[in-house]
């Protein structure tokens, strides 16, 4: 196992940042954000062999400590030993893919101890492998649904009154899907969209959930627009509002940016160059338009992206990097650049928005998830990610 300590780049331009905010303090309290600190992190090798480009966060075995999930393996915090949830299995990094693009963790069953939900190349199947909790033994393959659509799936609380659901395609439909009343059956699927939807296809990029509009409740964003969360959410497809949210995307992170009170939409390109947010504004008669700011143009490839408060400011920071052979070696731009991991922090100024790019790895980057989250219990937030590359935690220090 391997660690190594991986500094934020451009210090010099953050510590800079710093002492301007130090010294504008009027608009840094009107804004309601705090001085950031400058975070470091420590790499950690889970392993070095390339097992899943989807990673899960969960107290695996109920020990108080959060562990790592990627495919068929799972690391035990805290010495992060491999354990077995299905045979490893070989995955040729430069002319296949990985049975698990994206992984998931959910207490499918109710018995208190978190299984995994598995979805692997776009239009195959989803399972759910169930935990064997404190006996032991086998994860047991159970159904999810027949085919699984859009390569940017969702897990998150959007139907008020439950706990965190899948928001994907399935059949060229767009909806959200839970567990079914009955044991083990497939999970039971509710609309969003109309039938035969782009966003729902296998193969389309950009999917993300927030309360867009401001009414409280979450909406379901894709890079061709949104579906507005009706009051009542029964098994009727959701109205749709047409937008141009740029192209095929990875993640899109729904959050009020400039502090406006308005949500805007942060997105990566999946195959091609950028980083960027959508400025959400208000034409004369009401009508929402949204103005694209580029962020970064540095890298290709950013086919996962999160968010989180890295740096303890009170603004959400955003959390990418280049996933590494997405089509092979020979395949989309720049498939043989270093994988880098960046995260990026907004700052807002009498001026308007401006974003720090800082290094947090240039041999890692990510897959098709990036995790932001707290893994080790201290209050500050870390990043988990698995690749063709390997499976890797950054320890904020």
């Amino acid at each position: 196992m391997l660690a190594a300590m991986v500094s934020s780049s451009n210090r010099f331009a953050t510590a800079a940042a710093v002492c301007l905010l130090a010294g504008a303090g009027a608009w840094v309290a009107a804004q309601g954000a705090k001085v950031p600190r400058v975070p470091t992190f420590r790499k950690i090798v889970l392993d070095a062999t390339f097992r899943a480009e989807g990673i899960a966060l969960a107290d695996v075995d109920r020990d108080g400590r959060i562990d790592v999930m990627a495919g068929n393996v799972w690391y035990r915090a805290p010495d992060w030993a491999p354990r077995a949830i299905a045979p490893a299995g070989t995955f040729d990094p430069a002319t296949g893919f990985s049975n698990a693009f994206h992984t998931f963790a959910l207490d499918v069953d109710g018995d208190g101890w978190p299984d995994q939900l598995l979805l692997g190349f776009p239009g195959e199947p989803v399972v759910w492998r169930r935990n064997p909790g404190p006996r032991g033994g086998d994860w047991r393959v159970h159904p999810v649904s027949s085919s699984s659509g859009n390569e940017s799936p969702n897990f998150s609380r959007l139907v008020p009154g439950r706990g965190p659901v899948l928001v994907m395609g399935v059949g060229e439909q767009l909806g959200w899907l839970a567990p079914a009343s009955v044991p083990h059956a497939p999970f039971a699927f509710h609309p969003i969209s109309t039938p035969n939807h782009p966003a729902a296809h296998r193969y389309a990029h950009g999917l993300g959930v927030g309360d867009l509009d401001g009414d409280g409740r979450a909406d379901v964003v894709s890079t061709s627009g949104y579906w507005r969360a009706p009051s009542t959410i029964g098994d009727d497809p959701w109205p749709f509002t047409p937008l141009a949210l740029g192209p095929d995307a990875a993640h899109m992170a729904v959050f009020d940016v400039n502090g406006d009170d308005r949500a805007d939409i942060v997105a990566s390109s999946a195959h091609g160059v950028g980083v960027w947010w959508f400025e959400q504004g208000r034409t004369t008669d009401g009508t929402p338009t949204f103005t694209r700011h580029d962020i970064d143009a540095s890298f290709s490839q950013a086919h996962a992206l999160d968010t989180g408060d890295l740096d303890g400011d009170g603004l959400a920071d955003v959390v990418t990097g280049k996933r590494r052979w997405a089509h092979g070696p020979k395949g989309d731009e720049q498939p043989n650049a270093p994988g880098v991991l960046y995260w990026f922090s907004p700052r807002r100024t009498a001026s308007g928005m401006t974003w720090s790019k800082h290094l947090i790895d240039d041999a890692s980057g990510v897959g098709n998830q990036v995790l932001v989250g707290d893994v080790n219990g201290d209050g500050r937030l870390d990043v988990a990610s698995a690749n063709k590359q390997g499976v890797f935690v950054f320890v904020q220090q």
